[in-house]
């Protein structure tokens, strides 16, 4: 990952719902979505992105998923910030 890719992620942030059926969990595959087609808007990248299953989606919860970012796998924090609303922020303590 480039500096300039790792200083856009930083520095933004998403909200988007990512819901399940049942409201109570994230549909894991609509949120590693979501997070992929953020990291296309704010960097010009594709981006895989992996995110665990049982995420629940209330205000104050968090989780990490890894996107592999030109090559580097990147740890990505997800913080709900309302139910299945959340902002992306990114792990640049490896970017020395």
């Amino acid at each position: 990952m480039t500096g300039r890719t790792a200083a856009l992620l930083a520095l933004s942030s998403v909200s988007s719902l990512a819901l399940g059926c049942g409201a109570d969990r994230v549909d894991r595959r609509d949120l590693e979505s979501k997070v992929s087609d953020f990291i296309l808007r704010q960097t010009g990248t594709t981006a895989s992105v992996h995110c665990p299953d049982d995420v629940d989606p209330d205000k104050g919860h968090k989780t990490t998923c890894v996107a592999d970012l030109s090559g580097t796998p990147t740890n990505l924090q997800i913080v709900f910030t309302s139910k299945g609303r959340f902002q992306v922020h990114v792990d640049t303590s490896h970017l020395g």
